[in-house]
This record gives C-alpha cells, sequence and structure tokens, in this order.
C-alpha cells in the first residue's frame, strides 16, 4: 500500500493522491465520507470510499467522535465482510486503511448504474430479464452467506446493475455469527427488511432473503411494494404482508 497524503478528507480533489491512488472523479458522497474513481500506477481504475476525518477542528463534540466511531466501524465491517467473499455478484476488495485519520477501502469499480436508477429509467424487469436478475442475485447472496456473512441491507440502491448481472455492494452494516447488535437498534431500509427485525428479532439468513424477495418484486413491479412514506405506514404494511404486486 502507498504511503498516506498529508490531505484531510475535507480538501480532497481530482488529481489528489491517497494511499498510492490518483483521485480522478467524485462518484458520490454523504455525511461520513465520499466516493471516488481511483487510479493506481499502472493505469487500473478502482472505486475508493474515503471516511472523513476522525477529528474535525470546527467540531469536537461527543456526538460527532461517536459518530466518526461508528462511521469507521462500518467501514471496518464492510472491508472485513468484502475479504471473505469472492464472487462475482459481490464486490470486490483491492485494498483498505483502516487505522489512519484518512481511513479508506478500495474496491472494484461497477460501472453502471444501481437498480433503482435503472427501473426507473428503463422501466421494470420482465421474461428472461427478471429471470436472470432473480438467479444471479440469488447466487450471490448464497455465496455471502456461505461465508458467514449476513448483509442486513439488501435493497435496490445496493445492487449495481453491471453488464455481466447485478453486483451486491455496501456491506456497512453486514455481520458476522460474532455480532451483537445493541437492544433496540434496527438496522436496515423500511421496506427492504423483514417484519421481525422491526420487532426487535436478530438478522439472520432468512432476513436476508426476505429482503432479496422484496427486492425482486420491486424489479418486477417497477415500484416499492410495501410504499415509500410515510415511514411507519410502510412499516406496518411490512409487518402485515401487504404488498402492492399489481402488475406482476
Amino acid at each position: 500500500m502507498g504511503g498516506m497524503s498529508d490531505l484531510s478528507a475535507a480538501n480532497l480533489e481530482s488529481g489528489s493522491l491517497v494511499g498510492g491512488y490518483t483521485l480522478m472523479s467524485r462518484l458520490g458522497s454523504g455525511a461520513m465520507g465520499s466516493v471516488w474513481r481511483v487510479r493506481d500506477d499502472g493505469g487500473h481504475q478502482y472505486a475508493m470510499k474515503i471516511l472523513r476525518d476522525s477529528l474535525s477542528d470546527d467540531d469536537d463534540s461527543a456526538q460527532r467522535q461517536r459518530d466518526q466511531l461508528t462511521a469507521r466501524e462500518r467501514l471496518r465491517r464492510e472491508a472485513m465482510a468484502l475479504r471473505k467473499v469472492r464472487h462475482p455478484g459481490v464486490c470486490g476488495i483491492v485494498d483498505m486503511e483502516l487505522d489512519d485519520a484518512l481511513a479508506f477501502i478500495v474496491t472494484e469499480l461497477i460501472e453502471g448504474k444501481n437498480l433503482r436508477e435503472d427501473v426507473r429509467i428503463n422501466g421494470r424487469y420482465v421474461g428472461d430479464d427478471l429471470e436472470r436478475l432473480a438467479r444471479k442475485l440469488i447466487e450471490a447472496v448464497r455465496a455471502v452467506h456461505a461465508a458467514g456473512i449476513v448483509h442486513r441491507d439488501i435493497k435496490p440502491t445496493n445492487v449495481m446493475v453491471s453488464n455481466t448481472g447485478p453486483v451486491l455492494v455496501d456491506f456497512g452494516i453486514a455481520m458476522g455469527e460474532s455480532h451483537v447488535t445493541r437492544t433496540g437498534l434496527v438496522m436496515g431500509t423500511p421496506g427492504f427488511i423483514a417484519p421481525e427485525i422491526i420487532d426487535g428479532a436478530e438478522s439472520d439468513e432468512k432476513t436476508d432473503w426476505w429482503s432479496v424477495a422484496s427486492v425482486l418484486a420491486f424489479a418486477a413491479t417497477g415500484k416499492p411494494v410495501f410504499g415509500t412514506k410515510p415511514m411507519m405506514t410502510v412499516l406496518e404494511r411490512a409487518a402485515a404482508g401487504s404488498a402492492n404486486l399489481a402488475g406482476l
């Protein structure tokens, strides 16, 4: 791994060097960090997820420090999960730096749209396309489970649609058998998490499969089958099994 630069996450820009990789363009950003298209010395391109600095000059509040610890733990968990899985339907990890102030992981660069964007632009999946999507996504999730990992957040935006089929990404809240959650902590996305999770049960392989079914129903109907808002209504519909499968 290349040496870390003196850059902070706040002043990253195209052409900056981070861990031996040259930043090319920003692919996305959020409260806890950003994702960049990067290039190594050999010209190969990857995706780099960079965590914001652990320390901030303008905000050293206890809440921010807790948020940073949570974000760093999510990044570490994602890296550890990806290291365990080798499958074309799961985004592969290439490199990582988890202990520096500017922590990052480097993964395969998946060219294409996520499933939500794909459905919005190209419409719902039907016939052979739906069968192929279902088969390949199921194979990917089986590989994840075979590695002892539960993804916990399978949803349309975490399924990239590449030329070779769907690729499962974002293992930030994935867990292995040793993971222990705090009582009452619900992880996942309303409408794509199993009803028992809402009631406080632990995630397991079965709850991942519930999410897969909800994702495939979304692809087949072109919309979230439990609705989108308000959140409590979505959760109630999921708990009652009141899916709108019109058009399927």
